[in-house]
């Protein structure tokens, strides 16, 4: 591999500086921007605020004091990033930035994907433009701290009328969504303004307009209100001008431009011009601070040599293969005749009449296999050695939620049969509607409450199946309890358990101050070799109490499965936390609390999280992508191998997940890694054991063959609080339904 980045090396060449402070009192920062701001930069830390002259013979604000680089980390990261601001700003003066995330429009029209697809009377209203993003971050590479700047870029539409523009254009504002522009008190005019979104316009008159915000309805001159800037917003003003023929159609060629954008080697090829740019400035303040940024990506840091999983298929560890679909097929199931206890499934198949002989046959491949499906010839029947299956078939007249309620009733209640799974007709156009009017969230509330797990099939799929039987059979065999193969654990310690922790955060809107009223924890639950335990809700609660109640739901948690699995005093036992943000001191301490209630075993702990949305993005120059079988085109262009990974900083790791294999079409755009944290207040801080746990934990979601982007303890979490959020709008809905479905994965 030739491995490149959007990570560029910040050089200081100097192990002392200079710098300006003054003791902070309250007011005289604002004072000093205020007074100073035009050859000036202020920041405060502790109890001083820092001064960073632009020019050299300015005067002396404060005391002239000489810091040691290594010792002021953040001191440096600020004096960076007010300095390269400034010297941007005069190297582009009619450029007009945000400060911290670093961001500045492109002026290229190419990058402006709806300016040649709209007409002459609104080039200059509408733009869906790339916005060019800048982040400095730190790093410690063998103990010494490094500074970093990353280059990336997002499209961002803009409708840059305001309000009372677009009513005096007869467009009516009224149930949208609003935003007001805020600007920076002392920025002298050169920090670009940000949209702070308010609320919703319940109605206008004249120049004014009421809307309803978080501190109830509240009046705005209509010339100081803006659009929110969202696809929604832009299409409804679109079909207002040109009508909603001309508006998809604009909006259909903007989605496919964009997509050619998002090619791997346009976004590396940009990221380059952007860093040669950026390189040629000089960037030096009046005190004799300066930096260099290399104009070439570095990918400069340690990486960890992580082992391809194997899947074990049996509990004496002697069937493992490297392919979970071949191992299925040569040793059965896991936990075939031992653990799994519905042999021989009652399915309950509901459709539409005129689906009936898709379905029919469809059913009939599931059973017995199908010839043009190469990883599916064997059948459900054999590949999982199942004794039988038997269907019980119902037809509907219409796709009504009440024609397939009432089919679906009158199966349950009426026949004497106890169905283990459903097989329920869907399709793609129930999803425009509520939870409450769509047929797929009605019929698996009920079922659920029945006991009874349910796989949804889309006509299309059941009359061309062959790309989906493979996976269909695994989610209908986990569904039923099963457990297809597990990942080898090492035998090391006497107990180990991995646990997911994932949230629902219940709030009114996204308006600027509302409050986060509720918040329901979800916690899964996993054995070091991947196997499933059980999954937990906690209690919806005020967000003050989440903690406290996340400590109880917890404990309860891990006193059942300590006595299921009988750990005895004084044992060794290992709990990983998976999370999806970094945790805080205070979740850590709280987690901490639950700890010191088992002082019976030698507990030792990490708490891990893990982010999609960051900044970073790493490029293998040499790969020039794979040819689908089925088009034309080439996928996965300069994607890395899976499993490539740089350790930015010690507990801190880039871990990519999707190879070029794993990249289903060239459309999917580019597809960065996963970032992995482990808190620096952990008891178990083994980087390269827990970063490989979490690429072999990728593995095992059962929802299809191919790896996840997530490892399964936070993507079953984040499966569970979707589904729930969905069901929970569902009258009759009780999350205690699931109880009985503990050991199922009736969500996948």
């Amino acid at each position: 591999m030739n491995l490149a980045s959007n990570i560029f090396s910040i050089e200081l060449s100097f192990d002392k500086f200079n710098i300006q402070r003054i003791p902070w009192s309250d007011g005289k920062l604002d004072q000093l921007r205020k007074e100073h701001n035009q050859n000036y930069s202020f920041f405060k830390k502790g109890e001083y605020i820092y001064i960073s002259p632009a020019e050299e013979n300015l005067t002396i604000l404060g005391e002239l004091i000489t810091l040691k680089v290594d010792e002021e980390p953040l001191i440096i990261g600020s004096l960076i990033r007010h300095i390269f601001f400034r010297a941007f700003k005069n190297q582009f003066p009619k450029i007009k930035p945000t400060f911290n995330p670093f961001t500045f429009p492109s002026t290229k029209d190419e990058h402006n994907l709806i300016l040649d697809e709209l007409p002459n009377n609104l080039k200059s209203t509408i733009s869906y433009k790339k916005l060019n993003e800048i982040d400095i971050k730190r790093s410690e590479i063998n103990g010494r701290k490094k500074f970093l700047l990353i280059i990336g870029s997002s499209y961002k539409w803009a409708l840059r009328q305001n309000c009372q523009w677009l009513q005096e254009q007869g467009f009516d504002i009224s149930t949208l969504e609003v935003a007001r522009l805020i600007k920076y008190e002392n920025s002298q005019e050169v920090v670009a303004p940000t949209f702070q979104a308010i609320g919703r316009v319940i109605s206008s008159y004249d120049s004014v307009a009421t809307v309803e915000t978080n501190d109830g309805n509240q009046t705005f001159n209509l010339k100081d209100l803006y659009l929110n800037k969202t696809h929604d917003n832009i299409r409804l003003y679109l079909e207002f001008v040109l009508g909603a023929t001309r508006a998809e159609s604009i909006l259909s060629t903007v989605k496919q431009k964009e997509f050619s954008r998002n090619d791997p080697y346009i976004l590396n090829k940009e990221i380059s011009q952007i860093s040669k740019v950026i390189s040629e400035i000089e960037y030096k303040n009046g005190d004799g601070f300066t930096f260099l940024i290399s104009k070439n990506s570095t990918v400069e840091f340690p990486t960890l040599q992580l082992e391809s999983p194997k899947y074990l298929f049996d509990i004496s560890f002697t069937k493992t293969d490297s392919s979970p679909i071949k191992g299925l097929a040569q040793f059965g199931p896991y936990d075939y005749g031992k653990y799994f206890e519905v042999s021989h499934p009652k399915v309950l198949v509901v459709c539409h009449r005129n689906s009936s002989g898709a379905f029919t046959q469809f059913l009939g491949r599931l059973k017995d296999g199908f010839s043009e499906a190469p990883t599916f010839t064997q059948g459900i029947l054999k590949l999982y050695r199942l004794l039988a299956i038997d269907f019980h078939f119902v037809e509907v007249d219409s796709f009504t939620k009440d024609s397939f309620m009432t089919a679906i009733k009158g199966a349950v209640e009426l026949t004497n049969k106890d169905f283990d799974i459903a097989i329920i007709e869907t399709k793609e156009e129930f999803k425009r509607n509520s939870p409450s009017e769509d047929i797929y969230w009605l019929a698996k509330s009920y079922l659920l409450q029945h006991a009874i797990t349910v796989q949804f099939i889309k006509e299309t799929n059941a009359r061309n199946p062959k790309f989906i039987l493979d996976s269909c059979a695994l989610q209908i065999y986990a569904k039923l309890g099963g457990t297809p193969w597990i990942l080898p654990s090492s035998p090391n310690i006497a107990h180990e358990l991995i646990v997911g922790i994932g949230s629902s955060l219940i709030r009114d809107n996204i308006y600027a101050g509302a409050q986060q009223h509720k918040v329901v924890g979800i916690t899964t639950f996993f054995n070091a070799d991947g196997k499933y335990i059980f999954s937990n809700k906690s209690k919806e609660v005020a967000y003050q109490d989440y903690f406290q109640e996340l400590l109880t739901s917890l404990k309860g948690s891990i006193d059942i499965i300590s006595k299921e699995q009988a750990w005895n005093d004084r044992e060794i036992v290992r709990i990983i936390f998976h999370v999806f943000k970094p945790m805080k001191d205070l979740e850590v301490e709280v987690v901490g609390k639950l700890i010191a209630q088992y002082p019976q075993y030698d507990i030792k702990f990490a708490f891990v999280s893990f982010g999609e949305h960051h900044p970073y993005m790493i490029f293998d120059l040499d790969q020039k992508g794979l040819s689908s079988r089925y088009t034309s085109h080439v996928k996965g262009k300069l994607t890395p191998a899976r499993g490539t990974n740089l350790m930015l900083e010690p507990g801190v790791c880039l871990l990519q997940l999707k190879g070029p294999e794993d990249v289903k079409t060239d459309k999917q755009g580019f597809t960065g890694p996963l970032l992995i944290r482990i808190h620096r207040k952990s008891t178990f801080t083994d980087a390269s054991y827990i970063v490989q746990q979490v690429y072999r934990l990728t593995n095992i979601s059962y929802r299809t063959f191919k790896p996840s982007q997530l490892p399964v303890t936070l993507f079953y979490a984040s499966l569970i609080t979707e589904q729930l959020n969905k069901l929970k709008s569902i009258d009759g809905w009780n999350a205690s339904f699931i109880k009985s479905q503990r050991n199922k994965k009736w969500f996948i």
